[in-house]
């Protein structure tokens, strides 16, 4: 228990957030001791290119003024020559004094109105667009010669840095570098994590580690579920009607109204959903659930009245279980975690308290009242050996960490990007950890043996194979009639050496034009049949094949093989690609039986 984190949030608050500042800055200060660039002349650089850019916006600002006013002169000069001509026509028709007026009012604001167009605007305006156009040229040159400064700086940054501030900070914290095979079948195998995801979800984003020998794994996936759409339809209706005046006479009126009518018809709908899921032998016959009380949001009135009124809720339930002669649901002494976890759904007494001890029961308690993190946004399942942690915030955790979004000709702004990307990370993962970290029990419970199979049938998981294929992008295996987001599945074809020929399965929907005719009663006292067109999404599929390779290469060393070797020059033959994780992923033909030999031979 040396390494056990005790008190989650208090360790954020007091230790973690500030070690993982300290030491994602010391990670910046090390690289630019190593790109061996000027700090201090790429600042004085980045302050004349954003002073060069203020000037021609401020000119640019000018020149719009002047551009607009210069509109309005025009639009005084034609108005004056119409003016003119007018009159004209007047003095022609015989009315001269409104003529003559007309005529000498239009041609002098029309020759006013040149004169100042031709004379003082025009050359304003060149001027003006002269000196935007040298201060934008300027800039561009100090730009590329920050661009140049920082080359070196931005050469160094390489998608495992997250991954190592993590693991500097919270040493007991192991981050995979892709979803493993033997990690797969732990989690699969020993805790019962399913092994096929429902194919109506395809993973876009994966994190798998484990907390002192007990695995967990981030999953974000594409969710279609089949939702509605309200279409609307019209129709002109005419008809007339005859009446008799005081007179006698009879007259004929025509009426018209536009008669609306709706359909609801289904329509597929597409969702990210981000969840943890953690194995533990801890409690392994325990299942219950906890959903977000937004706790941190009450004040201690709206709080106290919340516990107030929830507890008279769980006593009741008490007493009816007692009637009912069980024993499945008891208090648990502490009103406010009662009211606040919940958990009422628990199936055992006994190892539910031995999960929540007092100490933990104080540890979720704070993690859910105090706003420093996120407070209580999390909905926490438990079904067996296998948890599920879902948070309100994990829905904004941006996952992607690709070098490029660091880069800058500024030093202060890459520096800011990086330590901003990566306390947002870090601070969305911990949060999503942390009421796992808050149950000692957890932490104490050290996983068992467990014998891995020998073989697998495959190289690589299902769910890193989902990841790389949406990496690759979707518009690569939707059928060419789809007209939504697809869902893509694998399914192992075979193993190619030490590569993975996968099957992926694009499930999306194509439409046809369809119209309804609702009845709708009009004003005439007829039944009308209202066209409402709409959308019928009907589901269809696509097959490509990929294969899936590990290279084991950062990003920057993979960057690096496609411009030293001919590496480059053979993906080109097998067309899309990507890579991530440590893995590459390429569309390939059917029949293709030569990828992992040409991949394994370039790579020597």
């Amino acid at each position: 228990m040396d390494d056990a984190i005790l008190e989650p949030l208090k360790a954020f608050k007091t230790q973690y957030e500030r070690q993982f500042s300290d030491n994602a800055n010391a990670m910046l200060d090390d690289m630019v001791k190593r790109s061996g660039i000027d700090v201090a002349e790429n600042r004085a650089t980045a302050k004349a290119y954003r002073a060069e850019l203020a000037i021609a916006k401020k000119i640019g600002d000018k020149l719009s003024s002047h551009k607009a006013l210069n509109g309005f002169f025009i639009f005084l000069t034609v108005a004056g020559i119409v003016s003119a001509l007018v009159g004209i026509y007047l003095l022609v028709s015989g009315v001269t004094l409104a003529g003559g007026l007309c005529v000498g009012i239009g041609l002098a604001v029309a020759g006013v109105m040149l004169g100042v167009i031709l004379g003082v605007m025009k050359p304003k305006i060149k001027d003006f667009e002269k000196a935007q156009a040298k201060h934008r040229e300027k800039a561009a040159v100090l730009l590329d010669k920050c661009n140049r400064q920082m080359a070196p700086f931005n050469s160094l940054f390489d998608t495992n840095m997250t991954k190592k501030l993590i693991e500097k900070t919270i040493p007991l914290l192991e981050i995979d570098d892709n979803f493993g095979i033997r990690r797969y079948d732990y989690l699969s195998g020993k805790y019962g994590f399913p092994c096929d995801a429902p194919e109506n979800r395809s993973t876009i984003g994966i994190l798998t580690g484990e907390i002192l020998g007990n695995p967990f794994v981030v999953d974000r996936e594409l969710v279609s579920f089949m939702g509605s759409e309200t279409y609307w339809g019209h129709l002109l209706i005419t008809w007339t009607t005859t009446y008799t005046d005081s007179d006698g006479h009879v007259h004929t009126q025509t009426h018209t109204q536009t008669l609306t009518a709706s359909v609801t018809k289904p329509m597929p709908r597409f969702k990210e959903e981000t969840r943890l899921i953690y194995g533990n032998e801890a409690a392994p016959d325990l299942c219950f659930t906890h959903t977000p009380s937004h706790a941190e949001d009450m004040s201690e009135n709206q709080l106290e009245r919340h516990v107030k009124r929830g507890t008279k809720k769980i006593r009741k339930k008490q007493e009816k279980a007692l009637k009912n002669g069980g024993s499945n649901f008891t208090e648990m002494g502490n009103e406010e975690f009662d009211v606040l976890f919940g958990a009422t759904d628990r199936t055992n007494e006994v190892q539910f308290r031995l999960l929540f001890t007092p100490l933990a029961q104080k540890n979720m308690l704070e993690l859910m009242k105090d706003d420093y993190g996120f407070g209580d946004d999390f909905t926490f399942s438990k079904r067996g050996c296998v948890n599920y942690i879902s948070s309100e915030h994990s829905a904004s955790w941006d996952m992607d960490d690709d070098p490029s979004k660091f880069y800058s000709y500024d030093i202060d702004l890459s520096r800011e990007k990086f330590t901003s990307f990566n306390k947002n990370y870090f601070k969305s993962l911990y949060f999503d950890l942390a009421p796992l970290l808050s149950i000692p029990l957890y932490q104490q419970m050290k996983p068992h043996e467990y014998i891995y199979q020998e073989t697998y049938g495959r190289n690589y998981t299902p769910y890193e194979a989902e990841y790389m294929a949406n990496a690759i992008g979707q518009a690569a295996f939707a059928h060419p009639l789809s007209a939504t987001n697809s869902i893509l599945k694998t399914a192992i074809i075979n193993e190619d050496g030490a590569s993975d020929h996968v099957e992926i399965t694009a499930y999306s929907y194509r439409t046809e034009n369809r119209v309804d005719f609702v009845p709708v009663l009009g004003m005439d006292g007829f039944m009308h049949s209202v066209p409402v067109p709409w959308k019928e999404y009907i589901p269809i599929e696509n097959r490509s094949t990929v294969k899936l390779k590990e290279l084991g290469l950062s990003g920057k060393e993979y960057e690096s093989k496609l411009r030293t070797s001919h590496l480059g020059e053979l993906l080109s033959r097998y067309g899309k690609n990507a890579y991530a994780h440590g893995l590459l992923c390429c569309l390939v033909d059917a029949t293709d039986d030569s990828f992992d030999r040409e991949i394994t031979e370039v790579m020597k």
